[in-house]
């Protein structure tokens, strides 16, 4: 069996990079960045007021306190999206907003807060101003020219607000991975709402899940579809998926050595299969290939198995598709102290559902409780996976092990 570094090596040996297309800023939300972005402009263009109060000449304010205010004649009242009209001379003041321009002859801005209202349309300063205070200098965001951001960065909603700002009505874009989500199993029955599953089913958690995870890693589900323990079916189904072009296809079940396992067979038949089965707890039975230009993921059907098995070489695979750098393919690890013994028999590593959280400075994990590939309850508890290696005969109380983190820790 291969390891979990040679079967990842092996999928993202194999994944391509999808094409670049430009798209509507809203629409590039949660994709990666296919461009440089500079600065047309100076951000902010101009010198600002950073609070509502005063623009004065700091030289104007010097030993003014609330015992002796200093009192200055205010010229105008500057609006923000409004250019002032006069200069600020010795003596004088403007009334100014936030986000306001600064007045030409004014360097600081005193904040209406420590000020009075003095008589015949005057001010009284009752704070010393230094000069620059509460000023916003032009391009202190950014002067025109910088880099803003730098291809493979991802556009999160900060992105989103910065490329707006920038001007960039639309930018370029890696395409999103479409996605055709199949369960399989004569077993599995379609959720009805108020209604318990006939004796010998169960409900259709994977098809639900492995939908979510597909989304959640940015790609776009083209189908999510259902098929029974059939050769014919399974063939068709995936025939028609490779046909209609999506980028990758993602089944749970059906690939083990089962008598009913149809889907590593079709596989074999239509494509190409590059792997199967990885040294490693739950999630051995795992088929990698290809139909035509379309990639294969055939994950196995225990719900647990399916979505530990999407973390580990879906997640990453999906990543590379839509630009992401090599770097950050991977959900983030780090190193936690385990509270609890944990067994573990020698011979696969296992990715063990747990809680890490940081206390008094560092990591620390304990997992969620039984590990049965079918307990389901155990994932959604989950924030984390411990990594219990190969060959360990388990973990005690006090040890130090790598977590990877699957949503950030809490205190």
């Amino acid at each position: 069996m291969l390891t979990v570094e040679e079967a990842l090596e092996a999928i993202l040996g194999r994944t391509r990079v999808l094409p670049e297309e430009r798209v509507p800023l809203l629409a590039a939300r949660n994709r990666i960045l296919a461009e440089e972005v500079f600065a047309d402009s100076d951000v902010p263009p101009f010198d600002n007021s950073a609070v509502d109060g005063y623009a004065v000449r700091a030289a104007d304010t010097r030993g003014a306190g609330p015992e002796r205010p200093v009192v200055l004649v205010v010229k105008e009242e500057i609006l923000a999206g409004a250019p002032p009209k006069v200069a600020i001379g010795p003596g004088t003041a403007a009334r100014i907003m936030t986000g306001a321009p600064l007045p030409s002859g004014a360097d600081a801005i005193v904040m209406v807060e420590d000020t009075q209202p003095g008589e015949n349309g005057a001010v009284r300063i009752r704070e010393e101003a230094r000069a620059g205070q509460h000023v916003r200098r032009a391009g202190e965001d950014m002067p025109q020219g910088t880099r803003a951001l730098r291809p493979g960065s991802p556009i999160r909603p900060a992105e989103i607000a910065l490329l707006a700002t920038l001007g960039r009505a639309h930018i370029r874009t890696y395409r999103q991975a479409r996605v055709a989500v199949i369960s399989t199993g004569d077993e599995v029955i379609e959720i009805e709402e108020g209604a318990p599953p006939p004796p010998g089913k169960i409900r259709n958690s994977n098809r639900y899940a492995l939908a979510a995870l597909v989304e959640e890693a940015g790609a776009v589900v083209h189908a999510a579809t259902h098929i029974p323990d059939d050769p014919e079916a399974t063939e068709a189904v995936l025939r028609e998926c490779a046909r209609a072009g999506v980028d990758a296809i993602v089944t749970a079940g059906g690939v083990s050595v089962g008598d009913r396992d149809y889907v590593k067979p079709a596989l074999e038949k239509l494509g190409t299969l590059a792997l199967w089965r990885v040294a490693m707890r739950p999630g051995k039975p795992l088929a990698f290939g290809s139909i035509a230009h379309t990639l294969f993921f055939g994950l196995p059907g225990n719900p647990v198995s399916a979505m530990v098995t999407f973390e580990l070489f879906v997640r990453p695979a999906l990543g590379k598709m839509m630009g992401r750098e090599a770097a950050h393919l991977a959900r983030p690890r780090v190193v936690a102290t385990v509270l609890e013994a944990v067994p573990h028999t020698p011979g696969r590593r296992e990715y063990v559902r747990a809680v890490t959280r940081v206390q008094e400075g560092r990591f620390v994990t304990r997992p969620t409780g039984e590990q049965g590939s079918g307990i389901l309850r155990s994932m959604a508890l989950a924030n984390s996976l411990l990594i219990i290696p190969t060959e360990s005969p388990g973990l005690a109380a006090g040890e130090s092990a790598q977590v990877l983190l699957l949503e950030a820790p809490g205190a």
